[in-house]
């Protein structure tokens, strides 16, 4: 479906970036593009944009699979908050008291909530206490209504970033006519067994 119906021929998906592919949907070319609560940002600030906030929402992806008529959206981050244990434990103190600050003072809670657009999954933030923007938004009202199943979003489930490199390396080879979708699969699971068995 993405590729049978997208603006870009086959042949260039490997050389698209994230700007152009939202450029495209801002300026009307394309009619939804998949992308996450921060792509209102990369909208509305593009040139020649034809989006209103009122009118930009997110929509499940449907593959066909029995009961995933109340499945919601993907909710969940790849990103984690760390504090490096080789720093002194000064430096540790320091991060650690900054991170606290940032995710429990008014002023930190401020910066989170508008200057970065983060919804926060901490107890110091109130349900009102989420970014003011369309996509926000949505995923709060996802995660507000009980009808909906929604998916974590979680790489981490992934063995690594070399087997997603790997695995969308044959997605893309089988898109363009390269491979076989029998070879995906073959990636797929020997690539996975194989770094498995290496964290092990």
């Amino acid at each position: 479906m993405y590729t049978e119906n997208s603006v870009s021929d086959k042949k260039d998906l490997g050389k698209k970036i994230v700007d152009e592919s939202m450029a495209e949907f801002a300026q009307g070319k394309s009619a939804m593009v998949q992308n996450g609560n921060w792509a209102w940002s990369q909208i509305r600030d593009i040139s020649g944009n034809t989006v209103e906030e009122s009118n930009i929402k997110f929509l499940p992806i449907y593959t066909g699979i029995d009961g995933e008529e109340n499945q919601g959206i993907c909710i969940g981050t790849e990103n984690f908050l760390a504090i490096n244990s080789k720093a002194s434990e000064a430096e540790q103190k320091a991060a650690a008291d900054f991170l606290y600050w940032l995710y429990s003072s008014e002023k930190g809670k401020s910066y989170v909530v508008n200057d970065f657009g983060f919804i926060a999954p901490f107890d110091t933030f109130k349900d009102d206490e989420t970014p003011n923007d369309p996509l926000a938004k949505e995923v709060v009202r996802y995660m507000n209504d009980d009808k909906y199943t929604n998916i974590p979003w979680q790489f981490t489930v992934f063995p690594s970033l070399n087997f997603k490199e790997d695995f969308g390396s044959a997605l893309l080879q089988y898109v363009q006519g390269t491979k076989s979708f029998e070879d995906v699969k073959s990636t797929v699971v020997s690539k996975w067994e194989t770094e498995s068995s290496m964290a092990k």
